[in-house]
């Protein structure tokens, strides 16, 4: 399970258990707290502030967007690990950025691979941790329309007819769909991800995810978290820097 990580000698004597719990209610000892934080909304941010906010920055990054979403709206729940914790170990949220929907799923409950997909009018862009996956989208009707099914039958015959008289391919004269895909194993994201970091200390050029950037990210983890346990839209307020109901 994700999470657990418990020193092998802790207890209270190897560990300061009141200040470690900071000014949060008072519990009484319990290794498991210590090793699950993240599971207590009083320590931590659920997947949301562990997970959610890596798959936030890489959409920022990929779509240039570097600002916070207008509004959030999440659900979920403790649907597998009956373990005492009060964060969701299944947590959607739909965000709205502009214009552009995005919508995220977070699901403890199963091992999944991480897979973004972008989504436009020509095709769909599928990134995984080693492919890249192009796949066009025809942009015109494959099929006669299903409701076709309850005309009359003459009306019927007639425009299946006419449909397929303007629609079936000639035979050997078919475009194909060219759809593009790469993979690679030994592709390691890390690399990347520190020589930009190194470079930027060595000539002081700018990151490419800064603390702007990474604010917006973690954002939109705080509300989709806010939106969880208000069981409501949230919304972000600029002037007043606050989650929103």
């Amino acid at each position: 399970m994700e999470w657990e990580y418990p020193p092998p000698d802790l207890s209270p004597q190897t560990l300061d258990w009141d200040t470690w719990q900071g000014n949060v209610p008072k519990r009484a000892f319990d290794p498991l707290i210590f090793a699950r934080w993240r599971c207590w909304k009083e320590y931590g941010t659920g997947v949301a502030g562990d997970l959610l906010v890596h798959l936030i920055s890489g959409m920022q990054y990929v779509t240039g967007i570097n600002e916070p979403p207008k509004r959030a709206m999440a659900m979920g729940g403790i649907l597998r690990w009956k373990d005492g914790r009060n964060m969701p170990d299944v947590h959607s949220t739909l965000f709205e950025y502009g214009n552009i929907p995005v919508y995220v799923r977070l699901n403890l409950g199963t091992e999944t691979p991480e897979i973004y997909c972008f989504m436009g009018s020509k095709g769909i862009l599928e990134l995984t941790e080693f492919s890249a996956t192009y796949i066009p989208q025809p942009r015109v009707d494959l099929s006669p329309s299903y409701y076709a099914s309850g005309f009359p039958k003459r009306m019927r015959e007639a425009y299946f007819k006419q449909w397929h008289q303007e629609h079936d391919p000639v035979p050997g004269q078919q475009p194909a769909l060219k759809g593009i895909s790469y993979r690679s194993v030994s592709w390691d994201e890390v690399k990347p991800h520190l020589w930009n970091f190194f470079q930027a200390v060595r000539t002081r050029k700018p990151v490419v995810e800064d603390a702007v950037f990474g604010h917006h990210a973690a954002l939109a983890c705080h509300m989709a978290n806010e939106s969880y346990f208000r069981k409501s839209a949230v919304y972000y307020d600029p002037a007043s820097k606050s989650i929103k109901s």
